[in-house]
C-alpha cells in the first residue's frame, strides 16, 4: 500500500516542543479519527474495486509533429502552434468535450479557447452549455455552444417530488430556481434584452444550473458523436496536457466498461450484503473520460442500435431521457458529477481513481512531492486565464518525442524555491492555505523566527508567517508556488481541552498579513538528488487521494 503523499523526505516532521504539547492533549481524538478513516479505507476485500496503487512505467510516443525546438513561443501565433497538432486523433478515435455556461467569466472562456482548446476545429471540439451562441475569438477562430439543458425532459420542470415541494412551501421560492433562471435567461435573449448584469445564470446561480449538465452531456454528447473510442469532458478553468492525455488513451483499451478521473467521496449506498458503502465519482473540475464501452453501458446503446433498430429509433424521439431516469438523484444532490459517478456505479462502471494524474489543484497551488516527482500530468484545475494561456505557450516548448510531461517539468513553469526567484515574497500565501494544511503551526513573533523554525526542521522547505495580530508561523514539507495575498481580517478558530476533558473552541477576528519563503539551497539540493529517468504511470487507486486526508487531518489535530 502506498505510502501518504505528504512529505519530500523521511524521516516524519519534528514538531516543536509547543506543538508536540498540543498534540499530547488531543491523542484521544487524534486516534478516533484514525482508527475511523483507516477502517473504512482497509474493509473487506469484497468492498475493493482496485488493485493496490503501484507505478507502471512504460514507454510512450507523442503523436504531436516535431518541431523547432529553438523558437520563441511566446511570439508564435495560435496558428503556428497548432501546426503539429494530431487531428487525426480527434477527428475519429478521441472526442474532446468542453463544457461551460453563458454566464460564466468571459476571460475564464476566451483563455480556454485561446490556449488549451485552441487547436481544435470547430468539427474537433464539441462544446456544450445553457445557450446556443456563436462564440468568435480575436483570431478569427469561431466555435459553436450546444445549449444541452433545453433538451431536458419536460418532467423535469413539472413532476414534482413531496420534498421539494414542501422546501417550496416554506421558502416561497420557485420549485426549481435554478431551472427558473434558465428560462429567464432564454426570455430576455429572445428579446434582445440580455446582458451580463440582468443574467440570472450568473455566479452562484449558473453553479447550481451546472449539475444538470452532466447526464445531459453524456446523452447529446454519444448523440452527435457515436462510437467515438474515448470521450473528454472538461471545463472551462481545466487545464488539460493534450500530449500526455493521447499518450495515456493510446495505451487503454476503450472496449473496457471505463470510467477514468480523480475521486472524490460519493453517494452512500445501502445493502443487506455489505451494509452502507460510501460509492465514489470523478471530479469534473480536472475533467474525466468515459470509454466507448462505458458510453454504451451508461446509455444502454450499441453500435447495432446506431444503425436504426425500433430501440434506437425511440430514444431518438425521448431527448432527456437519461436524466429523466435519474431526476430525483439530480434534484437531490447539489453537484452533477456525484450523479453521474452514481449513474455509472449503479450501471455497474466503477471509476478508475488517477489522482494526482488527474489534479484537483491549480498550477500554482500544486504540492511538489516525492511521490508525483516523477509522474505525467494529464489535467490541472482552477486554473486562472492567465496561468493557463502563458502555461500552454511555456508547454509547447518543453514537448520531448519519448518522454512525457512530469511534474518535475511542471515543477520548472514557476521554478518555487529555486534561485530564479528572491527566497523571500510579502503579500504572498504559499500554503495554498484554503484547501488542506499539510503543517504545523510554530510559534512566532517575527519573520525572522519563522525562517529559523524552518531551517531547524530537517524536512521543511518553505514557511509562511502570518504576520500583524496573527504572529503564527506555518512550515511545509512539500514546495509550491502559491499566489498574491493581501493581509485581511480573518476568523481565528481554537481549540482547547478543559477541565473534565471537556472540549471547547473560540474564535476571534484578527488582522493577519502574508509573507511567504522558501529554504533555496534546500530545495536545489533536493532537485538534485531526484532525477527522473523515466515516467511513472499509475495504476489506479481510489485510495491514494484519501490517505493524504487521513494524515492532513491528524496534523491538523
Amino acid at each position: 500500500m502506498m505510502r501518504p503523499l505528504l512529505a519530500l523526505n523521511s524521516p516524519a516532521p519534528q514538531v516543536k516542543s509547543l506543538s508536540r504539547r498540543l498534540l499530547a492533549n488531543k491523542t484521544a481524538i487524534t486516534l478516533t479519527i484514525t482508527i475511523y478513516l483507516l477502517l473504512y479505507f482497509l474493509r473487506s476485500e469484497e468492498e475493493q474495486t482496485t488493485p493496490p496503487p503501484n507505478f507502471s512505467p512504460f514507454e510512450t510516443t507523442s503523436s504531436f509533429h516535431s518541431v523547432p525546438q529553438d523558437a520563441l513561443f511566446s511570439d508564435l501565433s495560435i496558428q503556428s502552434l497548432c501546426e503539429s497538432f494530431p487531428h487525426h486523433l480527434t477527428q475519429h478515435r478521441i472526442q474532446p468535450v468542453l463544457k461551460m455556461g453563458h454566464g460564466e467569466d468571459p476571460l475564464k472562456r476566451h483563455a480556454q479557447l485561446q490556449s488549451v482548446s485552441a487547436c481544435f476545429s470547430s468539427d474537433d471540439l464539441l462544446i456544450v452549455s445553457d445557450m446556443n451562441e456563436r462564440l468568435t475569438l480575436g483570431n478569427n477562430a469561431s466555435y459553436r455552444a450546444i445549449d444541452i439543458i433545453a433538451h431536458l425532459p419536460p418532467e423535469a420542470y413539472t413532476s414534482i417530488s413531496y420534498l421539494s415541494s414542501f422546501r417550496s412551501f416554506l421558502t416561497r421560492e420557485p420549485l426549481y430556481p435554478e431551472l427558473t433562471n434558465y428560462q429567464t435567461m432564454r426570455l430576455l435573449q429572445s428579446a434582445g434584452n440580455l446582458t451580463r448584469e440582468n443574467d440570472p445564470t450568473t455566479g452562484k446561480d449558473g453553479w447550481t444550473l451546472d449539475k444538470w449538465k452532466f447526464l445531459a452531456e453524456v446523452e447529446r454528447t454519444w448523440e452527435l458523436r457515436p462510437n467515438r473510442d474515448w470521450y473528454v469532458f472538461y471545463e472551462s478553468d481545466t487545464y488539460v496536457v493534450w500530449d500526455n492525455m493521447f499518450r495515456f488513451l493510446g495505451a487503454m483499451d476503450s472496449s473496457k466498461e471505463l470510467y477514468i478521473g480523480s475521486p472524490s467521496l460519493g453517494i452512500y449506498e445501502f445493502s443487506l450484503q455489505r451494509g452502507r458503502l460510501r460509492t465514489m465519482f470523478g471530479n469534473g473540475g480536472p475533467g474525466f473520460v468515459l470509454s466507448r464501452a462505458a458510453m454504451e453501458k451508461l446509455l444502454g446503446v450499441s453500435s447495432k442500435e446506431e444503425e436504426g433498430s425500433d430501440e434506437g429509433r425511440e430514444r431518438e424521439r425521448r431527448p432527456g431521457f437519461l436524466s429523466l431516469k435519474w431526476l430525483d438523484v439530480i434534484r437531490s444532490e447539489c453537484c452533477g458529477d456525484t450523479v453521474l459517478g452514481w449513474a455509472l456505479w449503479k450501471e455497474g462502471v466503477t471509476l478508475t481513481g488517477l489522482f494526482p494524474m488527474f489534479n484537483d489543484y491549480p498550477v500554482h497551488g500544486v504540492p511538489y512531492t516525492e511521490r508525483m516527482w516523477c509522474q505525467p500530468v494529464l489535467s490541472l484545475h482552477k486554473t486562472s486565464p492567465e496561468d493557463m494561456m502563458e502555461l500552454w505557450r511555456w508547454e509547447q516548448g518543453r514537448r520531448e518525442v519519448e518522454r512525457p510531461l512530469l511534474y518535475a517539468d511542471l515543477y520548472e513553469f514557476r521554478a518555487p524555491g529555486s534561485s530564479k526567484h528572491a527566497s523571500i515574497r510579502t503579500d504572498w500565501d504559499n500554503t495554498d492555505w484554503n484547501r488542506y494544511e499539510p503543517v504545523h503551526d510554530v510559534a512566532a513573533d517575527d519573520l525572522e523566527t519563522c525562517t529559523k523554525a524552518c531551517e531547524q526542521d530537517p524536512t521543511c522547505f518553505q514557511y509562511m508567517w502570518r504576520g500583524k495580530e496573527r504572529k503564527s508561523c506555518v512550515l511545509m514539507p512539500f514546495i509550491s508556488w502559491g499566489e498574491a495575498k493581501k493581509p485581511i481580517k480573518e476568523t481565528v478558530r481554537s481549540s482547547k481541552w478543559g477541565k473534565w476533558w471537556t472540549w471547547s473552541r473560540d474564535e476571534a477576528e484578527k488582522t493577519t498579513s502574508y509573507t511567504s519563503g522558501w529554504l533555496t539551497g534546500r530545495v536545489e539540493k533536493w532537485k538534485e538528488e531526484h532525477v527522473c529517468t523515466e515516467a511513472d504511470w499509475l495504476s489506479p487507486s481510489l485510495e491514494r487521494y484519501f490517505y493524504l486526508i487521513i494524515v492532513l487531518i491528524i496534523i491538523k489535530l
